[in-house]
């Protein structure tokens, strides 16, 4: 069986008339270097043109009759020789690309464009494997860089306007507000009064009563010292009558 094999479509042609038909195709590709033509043709004119073209890389005696067998005209050959094959030193097979075109009128084949690769795109994948990939970064290592003073001034005060403004809007309630916003309003006011006055009587119950003790217990020993004087003072003068009581009862 010969399935999944290569070159072995005859194209409705025995095998004579099958090669001189794929010869003239690679004749107009290397002459036009680009035709048009089905797609089962394209795909077989480019499998031999790349084989033409390996030949031309070598550049022997026996490649050139080689190439001669197939193309059987001179002036191809120094084409192929001198200038097709040297472009495509540096690049290893893919030498010819097929683009499908459409179908043809008439019977509806499917049609094809054949046409070597340019210089261009082989230099484009040399660049490409060229270029270094660059090392991954660390986020860790990576320091940010610190906000000018000057910013962070203009932060503040746009962040102190923003804060102003609400308080603003809450002094201020317009005329048109429904009465249903206004006792809102009138009820928080009221429950952050009386939030304010249970703060005020818990600091005043927590103040201890010491200087009231101190100006209790001070008193008493006031009163003591005027006391004790009191009485110094009058013991003697006592004292002192009881002997003019004595001289008087002796006389």
């Amino acid at each position: 069986m010969r399935h999944h094999r290569k070159g072995t479509t005859s194209f409705g042609r025995l095998l004579g008339p099958k090669k001189a038909l794929l010869n003239n195709l690679v004749k107009a590709l290397l002459l036009n270097e680009r035709i048009e033509t089905t797609f089962r043709r394209a795909k077989e004119t480019g499998r031999l043109a790349e084989k033409l073209i390996t030949y031309g890389k070598k550049d022997t005696v026996h490649s050139r009759r080689q190439a001669y067998k197939i193309l059987k005209d001179r002036d191809l050959i120094k084409k192929l020789f001198d200038e097709i094959a040297p472009q495509y030193k540096s690049r290893n097979g893919g030498y010819t690309r097929v683009i499908k075109t459409g179908f043809r009128v008439g019977d509806a084949a499917p049609t094809a464009i054949v046409e070597f690769v340019g210089e261009e795109i082989a230099e484009k994948k040399k660049t490409k494997s060229k270029t270094a990939k660059k090392p991954p970064v660390d986020k860790k290592k990576v320091e940010k860089p610190k906000a000018k003073p000057e910013k962070k001034e203009e932060v503040k005060e746009v962040v102190e306007e923003v804060i102003a403004e609400p308080e603003a809007e809450e002094e201020k309630i317009p005329e048109t507000v429904e009465p249903e916003i206004k006792e809102k309003h009138e009820d928080l006011e009221e429950a952050k009064e009386e939030v304010e006055e249970a703060l005020n009587e818990e600091v005043a119950e927590e103040i201890p009563p010491v200087k009231e003790e101190e100006i209790v217990e001070e008193k008493p020993q006031e009163e003591e010292k005027i006391e004790s004087e009191s009485t110094k003072e009058a013991e003697p003068v006592k004292e002192e009558k009881s002997e003019e009581v004595v001289d008087k009862e002796k006389s």
